[in-house]
């Protein structure tokens, strides 16, 4: 287990007790059920405070340790790179156990960001949402966001390399670094809503999608423009936040930078110096001072000066 529970107990003391729910939760290690448990309920505290609050309908939660089971339980159409499955119509959970887990999800986190997507499906009556908006509330919940999803996005936007937020609803399609990335900008993206708009403005979103309206008018609702114009927006605001000192300052990039300065400026003083014990050895070369007088007569003190 990659994440202590004792930080999820100390959250769930702050968050405050959840709302009852139905769910069921099934391991093969017993502390994992229980761990799994906590986490559920800070995150419907969590929920609460967003999108309202969640009583799941015979959720189901399961926890395996091989990747066969997995694949018999969530079916065989989740990509290669996926540790976690939310199955909202199935009311079903499929979760690997940190036993296979290869990525670097604990499992407290994932926990957390598939019943996220259980509850926002819930929320909007199972109506379809953005997909940057599921996965971006998922992390946003999870607080799973770290160093690398920053890195990530820094490099993304310095080599031209973000996902536009209407490509990520292919998101299951996509593999290697573009993952991150999609993940990455959507949790910005929901991030920027959030700070942008408050949970005022989600609420009217979610509400309005709920109600069988478009995107368009949903967003026109929410935010006075519609989907494409927020797109725009976030997209200006990413490339205002991330740029190539981001990226230096944000990393490792700036140690191995001042590594690279320090090495340059041992090998220039080493150079320096050798040119100038060359030029010393040039100037001695031809003004030596060390020539043969002959033998010099010493004064007679007896013998007064001419």
């Amino acid at each position: 287990m990659k994440k202590p529970t004792l930080i999820f107990l100390l959250l769930l003391l702050i968050c405050g007790p959840a709302a009852e729910a139905s769910y069921r939760i099934k391991s093969d290690i017993a502390a994992d059920s229980a761990y799994a448990d906590s986490v559920i309920k800070i995150t419907s505290a969590r929920l609460n405070r967003l999108i309202g609050t969640f009583t799941p309908d015979s959720l189901r939660i399961y926890i395996v340790n091989s990747e066969q089971r997995f694949d018999s339980l969530a079916g065989n159409t989740i990509p290669d790179w996926g540790a976690a499955v939310a199955i909202p119509v199935r009311h079903l959970i499929v979760i690997k156990s940190p036993l296979i887990l290869t990525g670097d999800k604990s499992l407290g986190e994932l926990v957390a960001h598939e019943f996220a997507h259980i509850a926002l499906a819930q929320a909007v009556a199972s109506r379809r949402v953005p997909r940057w908006i599921d996965e971006g509330l998922a992390m946003y919940t999870s607080a799973e966001w770290g160093w690398g999803d920053n890195l990530a996005i820094a490099w993304a936007v310095v080599i031209g390399g973000t996902v536009p937020l209407y490509q990520i609803e292919r998101l299951n399609r996509f593999q290697g670094n573009k993952v991150r990335v999609a993940y990455s900008e959507s949790f910005l993206a929901f991030k920027y809503f959030i700070d942008t708009y408050g949970v005022s403005g989600l609420d009217i979103l979610l509400s309005s999608i709920r109600n069988g309206r478009s995107w368009d008018y949903s967003f026109i609702a929410a935010t006075g423009a519609d989907y494409a114009s927020f797109e725009r927006e976030f997209t200006t605001y990413l490339h205002g936040r991330y740029n190539l000192l981001t990226l230096i300052f944000d990393s490792s990039l700036l140690w191995i930078l001042l590594a690279l300065i320090v090495v340059v400026g041992f090998i220039l003083t080493r150079v320096k110096r050798k040119k100038r014990m060359d030029q010393f050895d040039e100037y001695d070369k031809y003004h030596s001072t060390d020539f043969d007088y002959g033998e010099v007569e010493e004064p007679d003190e007896d013998k007064p000066w001419d």
